[in-house]
């Protein structure tokens, strides 16, 4: 028989509603992070509940996992459950919730109940337990949990409000996954925008960013060229982020890593029927990239059929679905890539020389890192310190062998080598610096040991490469700032071996 309540009793309670609901209101609505906000929660619901424990997980719409941001009076066993052996949707009581977009409440002797699936929950000695899907715009976008580890009266005015309680904390959750996703992608956005990343000091790579900020409100096509591991990528979304195209996608196409079987459709999409298993239509990446940038890296790995259909897509911006005779138009920019001399490919007779031509409209050469030794101190500085932060550790310093180490190694490798390198190094040393005994072991030979090259040969071939670079490779505008005829200047340039 339910009890009755005098009008007194009732306006109290209601007033207490009201209170609990504003306080929980105001609770979400005063910060922007997800933690905070929904620690500042859980100890609103745990009070005004008497329950003596809880847990909230936001669900990511990537994995689907069950994130526990925020939790009270847990064992240390559950907590480390829930956090490394995260539950997605549909497993375990939390994850049904999820699916089910169900309330579960349990009244008594709670971890006896066979829905809770993992282990240490059931050992958690659970007496009741209330799970509450969380809710933003009819999407369930977490899961509120409270629980008893002793008998416990559930007032039903107070499950009400738990209830009610749920909205606002769903609401906090959405908008803090949306402020978060903004925050990221204007960070992304700026960080392109400012070129943080390109670490540069060397006259070569200065004409290479000069020239990049010439060519971004330019549509016309890119050719990249460089050895693998220069940064050809970082310069490729520099461009697109620095671009009126910017808010379009930024389409990454590996020629070398898609078997060709699947590029085809993988670019261009395919219509329902166009094969055996193809049950539908699908939008290709050329659709997914409209009013953005597709970048073909390594673009020399293209098979002959796909370049003939790039090159018609280059020359009227349409192109065919697999298995439809419907043209598509979209409008895309296209950079491609190369490590390789496509000029070489062409005379063997793998590279057409009309797509070539389409690509190459303007072309940027990264110079490699042993052209732009400058640079080296600044990334190196710059890799120790994100490793270090990334690590954990308080590396701050580099030594005068380890530099000297760096500076003599070839880097065949190039930046991503010495990135490696840095990273070896930061993880094993042991003090605030590192060493040259850090480096990996062929950098470390170069070091106070190795055979450091101090020559005027040295110099005067560093010198010629530098001006080379800052020409682009003109070797006639290279004599005349050196001061040198053409015919000397060969001569030189033989010798340092790079003729």
């Amino acid at each position: 028989m339910t009890e009755q309540r005098s009008l007194p009793e009732v306006l109290e309670l209601q007033n207490k509603k009201l209170a609990i609901l504003y306080e929980i209101a105001l609770t979400v609505g005063k910060s922007l992070d997800l933690k905070i906000i929904l620690d500042d929660v859980l100890d609103k619901v745990i009070a005004f509940m008497g329950v003596d424990a809880g847990v909230i997980y936001v669900i990511d719409d990537v994995t689907l996992e069950m994130v526990p941001v925020s939790f009270r009076n847990l064992s240390t066993d559950v907590v480390n459950d829930l956090c490394e052996n995260k539950v997605k949707v549909g497993e375990c009581m939390c994850g049904t919730i999820a699916q089910c977009d169900k309330e579960v409440i349990i009244y008594e002797r709670a971890s006896s109940d066979s829905r809770f699936t993992r282990g240490v929950l059931r050992q958690e000695g659970m007496e009741f337990y209330a799970g509450l899907p969380l809710k933003a715009k009819e999407k369930v976008v977490g899961v509120l949990c409270v629980i008893t580890h002793t008998p416990y009266r559930a007032d039903p005015e107070l499950l009400d409000i738990l209830r009610a309680a749920t909205r606002p904390i769903g609401l906090a959750i959405e908008n803090a996954v949306i402020f978060e996703q903004t925050r990221k992608e204007a960070e992304r956005r700026t960080r392109h925008y400012n070129f943080e990343g390109i670490i540069a000091g060397s006259p070569g790579m200065m004409a290479v960013l000069d020239l990049v900020r010439k060519v971004t409100d330019i549509p016309s096509s890119i050719l990249l060229y460089g050895e693998s591991g220069t940064g050809k990528e970082l310069i490729a979304r520099a461009i697109h982020f620095n671009s009126p195209r910017k808010d379009g996608a930024f389409v990454v196409v590996n020629c070398a890593a898609i078997p060709e079987s699947l590029l085809e459709s993988e670019l261009f999409g395919y219509v329902r029927g166009a094969f055996t298993g193809a049950s539908g239509d699908k939008r290709g990446l050329f659709e997914e990239a409209d009013s953005g940038t597709i970048f073909f890296d390594e673009v020399e790995a293209m098979s002959k059929t796909l370049q003939v259909k790039l090159l018609r897509f280059l020359q009227d911006r349409t192109f065919l679905k697999v298995g439809s005779t419907k043209p598509v138009s979209v409008d895309v920019r296209i950079i491609a890539a190369t490590n390789q001399s496509l000029e070489d490919a062409i005379k063997g007779g793998e590279f057409r020389e009309d797509l070539y031509y389409r690509l190459n409209v303007i072309k940027i050469e990264i110079p490699p890192l042993r052209e732009r030794r400058d640079d080296i101190p600044l990334l190196a500085r710059y890799f120790m310190g994100n490793f270090s932060r990334q690590m954990g550790k308080n590396v701050r310093k580099l030594s005068e062998d380890a530099m000297s180490a760096l500076l003599n190694y070839s880097w065949p490798g190039n930046i991503r080598e010495l990135q490696n390198a840095l990273e070896r190094a930061v993880a094993v040393t042991s003090g605030d610096g590192l060493l040259r005994e850090d480096l990996p072991p062929e950098v470390a030979a170069l070091g106070a040991g190795g055979k450091e090259d101090w020559t005027l040969a040295r110099a005067e071939k560093e010198h010629i490469l530098k001006v080379l670079s800052l020409v682009g490779g003109n070797r006639k505008k290279a004599a005349r700032l050196l001061g040198l005829d053409a015919t000397t200047l060969w001569r030189k340039f033989k010798r340092t071996g790079q003729g």
